[in-house]
């Protein structure tokens, strides 16, 4: 070929060339057919000179005028109303140029020089500027649909006809996208007939059974404002009832949209935290950032799904140091990497510490490293509940004696704040685990008063982490089913790892000493409809396409989750969705915590004795129990 097509694409210096080309010659034409239609081509031998003697300036007029607005650096295929008004403004401005040029070329005089000649011309040069860029940015956008039908079935939007149309701009810039666009169900049942972009509109009041069938819809995007969890709920209910299969992907929010963010790559799957009930909540960030900015911290556990949250919220918020203590080198080296630029750029002195919670030299050494800390966190904990079943003696020496040595070495180097991350099977538990941190909040609580602050929070299972059902029924998904589901009553508490460590932040703010901390988790949430919710998020038909199996309680599992005993009154404090446990009743009718006894029982691997001991300590424990729901 006489061209190469790749330096055509690539060479700047080559297009623009091109471009002043192409607008010389609508000048040119425009003129010459501006005289034509003038004389209703038949040109009288008297004006025939005109073409030849005027178009110089006209040229001249015009391209300026292009120079002026750099017409010559649009890209077509973007081509706008905007671009179209621009566009008309200039060849206004080349009008006028041209029209003094001609006067003055023309010696002061338009005689011989038919002047309705330049509106025509400034017309057709319209209709030339822009009609091409419109036939260019028509045949890109119908190559894309082409090419997008050919990957699959069609995509519903749903959510207001702004959003839709700020997306389906997107999409022109992303060929690749989701696949051809066949409906959007408005926000607005006004709407409804109407078309965006070519395509139809529909009302929420339609059937969208109905609406997925005709369209053939294999996926379904959510936009604000119709992207809340009712919203993606109740479409999921109605087509998973139709037993209808779809494919749910949602925009993350309103201000990527607003700022122009959004774009394909932003498009993601509807997760299970997307149909949470979740109210919103105000925390008192200063209050927050008055206990963490500016002082030194120190994370335990910091690997973990909680502790590694913990670290990434603690360094945005600017403390002096942050000492991130961890018994796996994998999982600390991993949080190390992700944490040092950001911490870098904040100006926190980062530590990355390996040790282990239950020797009290290795936590000093920790804590020496920046002469002491200002508050920490107790994250480290053995939390799989059917594993300390079978490992009674590291249950307890983990979550107890961890404990312990953590507080004592915390008092020892006058920490002022120690907040213990704790959980809701510590209530009335049935397990060891539940059991074991049970004991670590008696731990702290029954210590003698003195400078340091001790504080328990106390919350339910949160989305994502390491051993929660979530990832398990997702891998459970790709390979094809079962499902595994204890029994159909099994109810969990769930929020999201981000929204408990928040809370568990601003927990450490409250000023109040020797207390468990409480926070609002919402509603329960049944473990059967989550699977099948997550089965139907997957584009599948719960039962016909994934089977869901029923194994049973595992040891230590108990069908319902409590974060008080009946008997535990609670107080608010200043921070949102935050209480106080009023009174702890351990420490009025049980027997203190005997840390010698404990280490005894542990040392002479005495597993019975260690739940008998855990058993009378905690009253209202259900270790010898068999459970029934609540009524």
């Amino acid at each position: 070929m006489f061209l190469n097509l790749q330096f055509v694409k690539e060479s700047v210096w080559f297009r623009r060339n091109l471009a002043f080309f192409f607008h010389i010659a609508g000048m040119v034409l425009s003129f010459f057919l501006a005289i034509q239609l003038r004389f209703d081509f038949d040109v009288p031998p008297g004006s025939k000179g005109v073409f030849r003697e005027q178009v110089g300036w006209i040229v001249l007029g015009f391209f300026l005028a292009i120079l002026i607005f750099r017409l010559y650096r649009g890209l077509w295929r973007f081509f706008t109303l905007r671009d179209c008004f621009i566009t008309a403004l200039a060849i206004v401005l080349g009008s006028c140029l041209a029209i003094v040029f001609v006067y003055f070329g023309n010696g002061r005089t338009f005689e011989g020089f038919p002047r309705s000649t330049l509106i025509v011309t400034a017309v057709l040069f319209l209709f030339w500027e822009v009609g091409w860029r419109g036939l260019i940015r028509l045949f890109r956008e119908h190559r894309i649909q082409r090419r997008s039908g050919v990957a699959g079935d069609g995509v519903l939007l749903m959510g207001s006809p702004d959003h839709a149309d700020a997306l389906m701009r997107n999409l022109m810039v992303h060929s690749d996208g989701i696949g051809p666009v066949v409906g959007l169900v408005s926000n607005n049942a006004k709407h409804r007939g109407q078309q965006i972009r070519g395509v139809r509109i529909y009302s929420p009041e339609q059937d969208l059974s109905t609406i997925v069938r005709e369209n053939r819809v294999s996926s379904i995007l959510f936009l604000p404002p119709m992207n809340s969890p009712t919203t993606i709920r109740m479409v999921v209910d109605a087509l998973a009832e139709d037993e209808l299969k779809c494919d749910y992907r949602v925009i993350p929010s309103m201000e990527d949209l607003a700022s122009g963010k959004v774009s394909v790559e932003q498009i993601r799957k509807v997760s299970i935290s997307d149909l949470l009930h979740r109210a919103s909540h105000e925390i008192d960030m200063a209050a927050v950032k008055s206990t963490i900015a500016g002082r030194k911290i120190m994370v335990t556990g910091a690997g973990g799904s909680i502790g590694s949250e913990i670290c990434r919220q603690i360094v945005s918020l600017k403390p002096a140091s942050l000492t991130m203590f961890e018994a796996s080198e994998y999982l600390l080296f991993e949080i190390e990497r992700e944490i040092a630029p950001i911490a870098e750029a904040a100006g926190v002195r980062l530590f990355a510490v390996t040790g282990d919670v239950r020797r009290c030299q290795q936590v000093s050494s920790a804590l020496r490293i920046t002469n002491g800390v200002n508050v920490l966190y107790h994250a480290a904990a053995y939390k799989h509940v059917h594993l300390m079943e079978k490992n009674v003696i590291a249950c307890f020496q983990n979550n107890v004696l961890g404990t312990q040595a953590v507080a004592s070495e915390a008092e020892e180097w006058g920490v002022e704040d120690f907040v213990l991350v704790s959980t809701d099977k510590a209530v009335r538990p049935t397990s060891l685990m539940g059991a074991s941190k049970r004991l670590a909040e008696r731990v702290i609580m029954e210590r003698p008063i003195g400078k340091t602050r001790f504080k328990s929070v106390r919350f339910g299972n949160v989305l994502g982490s390491s051993g929660s059902v979530i990832p398990i029924f997702e891998k459970q998904i790709a390979k094809g089913g079962p499902v595994t589901v204890t029994t159909k009553k099994v109810t969990r508490y769930f929020m999201t790892i981000p929204e408990a460590v928040e809370l568990v932040i601003a927990a450490s703010a409250v000023t109040s000493d020797r207390r468990i901390c409480v926070l609002e988790m919402g509603e329960p949430v049944k473990i059967d409809s989550l699977a099948r919710r997550m089965i139907e998020l997957s584009g599948f038909v719960p039962d016909v396409d994934i089977k869901v199996e029923y194994v049973g309680l595992k040891p230590g599992e108990k069908e319902y989750e409590e974060l008080l005993t009946d008997d535990e009154g609670v107080e608010r404090t200043d921070h949102d969705r935050i209480w106080v446990v009023k009174k702890n009743d351990d420490q009025v009718t049980g027997a203190p915590v005997d840390i010698g006894e404990l280490i005894e029982l542990i040392d002479m691997g005495d597993e019975a004795g260690l739940r008998q001991y855990a058993h009378d300590r905690i009253p209202g424990s259900l270790l010898y129990k068999d459970l029934d729901a609540p009524a």
